[in-house]
């Protein structure tokens, strides 16, 4: 299967490299193009329709479901009202004790009998307050009709006009088999059975009444029925936000019809008057349907408020909604014809964008080719092309800086050779002054031993510093015997004391093989001496030097430790920079100097690290790889 699949891409690619670049892309575009308008207009056509099916029946099932939930919170505004009347104590024992004084005739009965009544109906009032959309709120009990009253007295909202009627109806005994639970009852008996007052012969209308049973709380008597009337304009606000869906209407509907009609279009269809509708809408309490209305094929969604047969219905011609999909069917058409002659322009300048690059790189390649290394390609873009440009461009640069840069090599490693010889230079020169000391300390610690007529305390000290410079002239290699070079931090100490009566301490204590440990010349020296001139300044009393030398892995680690005055942080700072920088400073020219040969031949890794506390002292520590044969830099020389 590889082999087919290999073969088979090379025989497409072998074909393809027959045309030019430019055609060859710009048949590719106009075949895409051709192809992707063909799919988009007779396939995506057809499943976008569908999708605009589904989508219309999950938008106004939504739409039904939102409106419903915003009916039943204003529902359940006015359920908490009712609480406020059957949930006030005072309110509650006003209308048990009425119930248990009605049958009494007496005079003190029938008194507190009215001020029983005007606290129940004043509060009834005020429960209308702050309700513009109630009509009427009314309490009625067995034997009693209360009113809303005006604290003036004066009777506000309805009355029931006939109360035997009322004591059958479905406003009075439905509640009660609720229990206590609020009933919202709508229908076109309401106008029969709620009036302004006695005299008028027409009921209230437009209204959905809520009907609430009251009991008292500790012996469940019942008490009677609290009754609002609200007008069905307090649902206007449930389609806020909705306004969108203006292809079609929404109603509140009831058993008798339509109750009220939000955002009425006069283009869409209304509500059917199908008993039959309304019997299938109360079995299955929601649903999203096509049915038929008169000659035209509608959309229907309803959905029922719970806790009562009221329904929230949206309705909308089929055709209409669909008329959508045609206009974006055509809108689709007359893109595509767009893209697809935008998309040829297009494909034409990509086209000639890739190929005349190509060809101008082809031509400074074939210049280049020729030897004429210093022609650069002009980039002028941000792709592959201009990478490989740059690339091309990177690759003359270095071809061009190559015999630069072999200079530049030959010049370090003179420079190197010339750091390394001056090294060598500054050692001879150390050589030189001892060897020339040590010859004319010879003659003057003779010359005095004869005028003496023996040793004395001058020729003692002759002999020491001529010991010293001795030790600093001796030849061979460029590293000594560690041995050797105690010995000389020995003998520069004892010719210091000469001058001292205070002497100077020196304590060495060695852990390795003194006499096969090989350490660089003139490293100890510079560094003993440093802590006299600079640590000690003058010797007194307790002043001491302590050299300690042992293995730390496959290091050599010489510590030399004085407790002179020490360094502050600042001078500290400062000397380490030196030492990092090989940079020379007034006060520590030695140290550099020895830091310096010792990276020098060893490397950078090595060298020589200080420690300081003022009033303590100053440790100096020098790591050495360990060697237990003498070393010169002849090998330097040659890999230089």
């Amino acid at each position: 299967m590889r082999n087919i699949r290999l073969k088979w891409n090379n025989f497409v690619t072998k074909h393809l490299r027959k045309v030019g670049i430019f055609r060859r892309l710009t048949i590719s575009f106009l075949l895409l193009l051709l192809i992707s308008a063909l799919f988009l207009t007779f396939f995506s056509y057809y499943q976008y329709s569908k999708e605009i099916n589904l989508n219309l029946y999950r938008y106004v099932s939504l739409l039904v479901q939102n409106v419903e939930l915003k009916i039943r919170d204003i529902l359940k505004e006015y359920e908490d009202d009712a609480v406020l009347f059957y949930g006030d104590s005072r309110i509650i024992g006003a209308l048990a004790e009425n119930a248990s004084l009605f049958h009494e005739n007496t005079e003190e009965a029938q008194k507190k009998f009215e001020e029983n009544k005007t606290i129940v109906e004043t509060m009834l009032y005020r429960m209308r307050e702050n309700h513009k959309d109630i009509a009427n709120i009314q309490f009625i009990s067995p034997d009693c009709q209360y009113h809303m009253i005006e604290p003036s007295g004066y009777q506000r909202g309805g009355t029931i006009q006939d109360l035997d009627n009322f004591y059958k109806s479905s406003f009075y005994l439905l509640p009660q088999e609720k229990n206590g639970y609020p009933v919202w009852i709508d229908g076109k008996e309401q106008s029969s059975v709620f009036f302004k007052n006695g005299q008028h012969i027409y009921g209230i209308g437009n209204t959905i009444t809520l009907s609430i049973a009251v009991y008292e709380p500790e012996t469940r008597n019942f008490l009677g029925v609290l009754l609002f009337n609200i007008d069905l304009n307090t649902f206007s606000g449930a389609m806020e936000g909705y306004e969108a869906y203006n292809d079609g209407n929404v109603f509140l509907v009831g058993k008798d019809g339509i109750l009220t009609w939000f955002n009425p279009s006069l283009s869409a269809p209304s509500f059917p008057s199908d008993p039959a509708l309304f019997a299938e809408m109360i079995q299955k309490k929601q649903a999203v349907v096509k049915t038929r209305e008169g000659s035209r094929s509608v959309l229907l969604a309803y959905e029922e408020i719970p806790g009562t047969q009221i329904f929230v219905a949206y309705i909308a011609d089929w055709e209409l909604l669909l008329q959508r999909t045609i206009n974006i069917r055509n809108l689709c058409v007359t893109v595509l014809i767009c893209i697809v002659i935008i998309g040829l322009l297009l494909s034409f300048y990509v086209t000639v964008s890739i190929s005349d690059p190509v060809r101008q790189l082809v031509r400074v390649m074939d210049k280049a080719g020729d030897g004429k290394w210093e022609i650069r390609y002009s980039n002028s873009g941000n792709d592959e092309i201009t990478l490989l440009g740059d690339h091309f461009n990177a690759m003359a640069d270095r071809t061009n800086r190559l015999i630069e840069e072999v200079y530049l090599s030959e010049i370090k490693r003179q420079r190197a050779m010339l750091s390394w010889k001056n090294t060598q230079l500054d050692v001879l020169l150390m050589q030189i002054n001892p060897h020339f000391l040590y010859n004319t300390l010879d003659i003057i610690r003779w010359e005095a031993m004869y005028e003496a007529n023996g040793e004395s305390a001058v020729t003692q000290m002759i002999e020491k510093f001529s010991k010293l410079c001795r030790l600093g002239m001796c030849g061979g290699g460029n590293t000594i015997p560690l041995s050797e070079g105690l010995e000389h931090a020995s003998v520069y100490i004892e010719v210091i004391n000469f001058r001292h009566s205070e002497k100077i301490v020196l304590n060495i204590l060695v852990d390795v093989d003194e006499k096969n440990t090989y350490i660089p010349r003139f490293m100890l020296q510079p560094i003993m001496e440093n802590a006299v001139v600079h640590a000690f300044e003058d010797a007194g009393k307790g002043r001491c030097i302590d050299i300690s030398v042992g293995m730390d892995g496959c290091n050599l680690r010489i510590t030399v430790k004085d407790n002179g005055r020490g360094m502050d942080e600042q001078k500290l700072s400062d000397v380490r920079s030196a030492l990092a920088q090989n940079k020379i400073m007034e006060k520590s020219i030695g140290l550099v100097n020895v830091n310096q040969r010792i990276r020098l031949f060893y490397g950078e890794e090595y060298g020589i690290s200080i420690f300081s506390d003022p009033g303590i002292g100053t440790r100096i520590q020098i790591t050495l790889p360990l060697r237990k044969v003498s070393e010169n830099m002849q090998a330097f020389e040659q890999e230089g």
